[in-house]
């Protein structure tokens, strides 16, 4: 029997940043959209000590909240009673849920063992292994725990060599690249970012960032880098205090404050950048072709000065102190050409967000790889992009393609691509046009060719375009049911224009739906006899 829901837990640590939350976040996004193209429902939860769980909530996922490390010591909440009741809250938390598949980012056993008793549970356990420094990786002890893992996953990140693993684990481990949580493909025209981040005309759109916000140094580097470019009337700054930030905001005609999980959606609207390398903000910025000079924070797990100079040494971006801010802007608003080939060397050194592939192996210990090709096909971020630029859904897209035979001259994405034509009209809601297609298209043969299924794509829209003012989506099936026997033979474009010609007068003169049923039903009034028309093959016409 085919699997048709899965509940799947996410468990993330994090203290003063969003790097473990949003990867689990990215991951789950994809995991849910190859699971729905799958048939396969996706009960989601995510397990976490950050002190932003709302990114959570934005993406739509459940998540159970522990305070974090952070909190717990600026509320002199005592060590000891704190890792005894969370790990009791671990353990039966993830007890009553009894996931199919538990996914962890980075620590194996958790930040404070928590999960050591519960890897020998029932379902697979997926570990995404980001690098850390060495000598952490050895002190948390994961080497001795990747064994407890089903599969690893490691977001390798370019000029970078993965760390060891233990022995008898390379047949379960999957090298990718960067796991973010948007690919540049999602991402917003420059015009319309512009817009929304309120840059004005003419001025270079600078972004500052010092990562999530909850970096004890967050404050002092925003108001630093913001005292050195304020005055300069050729500059717009967006700061990116991240939505771990406590402190005030600094709000000006010139300043654009943002403290948003997804600032990267509007990433084409900057210039230049200066921003800390963790781990998000960098891919983030350099996938997205922002020409940036970084700067590194000390942190007890992560290298960012490592990160810093494989960047500079690709061409990628350029490097600054935390002082040197006003220098390291002059020379990038400066120099055009040394902008547009940090962007190509940016783009080039991170190209691809991986998160879709990390969605895949994850889903695949389960569900299986074959059963989950046809929406690695489908499901590619364009795919994606489309649909959220239509307001169509996947059961839309699938109503609007199921007259396209499977199996045939397309595959399953440009099956897909031919479907998602319907919906870039607008005026009509998606939902009500893809039924219309699907009962239209049903009273004729299955297309031979790609033009002709884009062609019965084009006869839908045409008809949905006539039916949707007789109102609610019931009443048009039923127009077009009563219409039905008039379809036989026929050419569906040229029914298409007839039907929609004629309900169009009919909706001008006053007419209902259920008045035009009651006329079609008592034999009139009449449309052209096939026999009276020339062009009434089925077949496409070649103009």
């Amino acid at each position: 029997m085919k699997t048709t829901q899965l509940t799947v837990v996410g468990y993330a640590v994090n203290g003063s940043g969003l790097g473990h939350l949003t990867r689990c976040v990215a991951i789950f996004r994809w995991m849910r959209r190859l699971a729905k193209l799958s048939g396969v429902q996706l009960d989601a939860h995510i397990l976490t000590s950050s002190e932003a769980p709302g990114l959570a909530f934005e993406e739509g996922f459940a998540s159970w909240k522990i305070p974090s490390k952070t909190i717990v010591k600026e509320t002199e909440i005592d060590k000891a009673a704190f890792l005894r009741l969370a790990r009791q809250w671990v353990w039966h938390t993830l007890g009553l849920i009894n996931p199919d598949i538990l996914l962890v980012d980075t620590f194996p056993a958790g930040s404070f063992g928590e999960l050591l008793y519960a890897l020998d549970g029932p379902g697979k356990k997926v570990l995404v292994r980001r690098a850390v420094k060495n000598s952490f990786e050895a002190q948390m002890g994961v080497a001795q725990l990747l064994r407890a893992y089903n599969l690893i996953l490691v977001p390798t990140e370019n000029g970078t060599t993965a760390q060891p693993n233990t022995e008898g684990v390379d047949e379960r481990t999957r090298y990718l690249g960067p796991i973010m949580l948007r690919s540049f493909e999602e991402n917003r025209p420059r015009a319309q970012a512009r817009l929304r981040l309120g840059v004005p005309e003419g001025k270079l759109a600078v972004y500052l960032s010092a990562g999530g916000g909850g970096d004890s140094n967050a404050g002092t580097s925003l108001e630093a880098m913001i005292d050195a470019l304020n005055e300069d009337a050729g500059l717009h700054l967006v700061v990116g205090a991240g939505p771990l930030y406590r402190g005030e905001p600094r709000r000006a005609q010139n300043i654009t404050w943002l403290t948003s999980f997804k600032a990267a959606e509007d990433f084409a609207a900057l210039d230049l950048a200066v921003s800390a390398a963790g781990f998000n903000s960098y891919h983030e910025l350099l996938n997205a072709g922002v020409p940036t000079a970084f700067f590194s924070q000390e942190k007890i797990a992560d290298e960012q000065c490592a990160r810093v100079r494989r960047a500079v040494e690709a061409g990628a971006a350029i490097s600054c102190l935390p002082g040197e801010v006003r220098q390291a802007v002059t020379l990038l608003a400066g120099d055009e050409d040394l902008r547009s080939r940090l962007a190509k060397n940016a783009r080039d050194f991170v190209p691809e967000n991986y998160a879709r592939e990390a969605a895949f192996e994850t889903l695949s210990t389960v569900l299986g790889a074959e059963r989950l090709r046809e929406a690695m096909t489908v499901g590619t971020p364009s795919f994606f992009k489309r649909l959220r630029e239509t307001g169509a859904t996947i059961e839309d897209v699938r109503n609007a393609g199921r007259h396209i035979p499977e199996n045939s001259y397309a595959d399953p994405g440009e099956r897909a691509a031919i479907a998602l034509d319907l919906f870039e009209a607008g005026g009509v809601p998606p939902g009500f046009a893809a039924l219309v297609c699907k009962d239209f298209c049903a009273l004729f043969p299955p297309p031979a060719d790609e033009a002709e299924a884009a062609d019965y794509i084009t006869a839908a829209r045409q008809l949905a375009e006539a039916l949707f003012p007789f109102g609610a989506v019931e009443a048009a099936r039923g127009l077009i049911n009563s219409l039905a026997p008039l379809a036989a033979g026929r050419d569906p474009r040229i029914c298409a224009r007839e039907w929609a010609e004629k309900l169009r007068n009919w909706w001008d003169e006053g007419e209902s739906a259920a008045s035009i049923k009651t006329k079609l039903s008592e034999g009139g009034p009449h449309f052209p006899h096939p026999a009276q028309n020339q062009a009434c093959s089925r077949r496409r016409i070649h103009d």
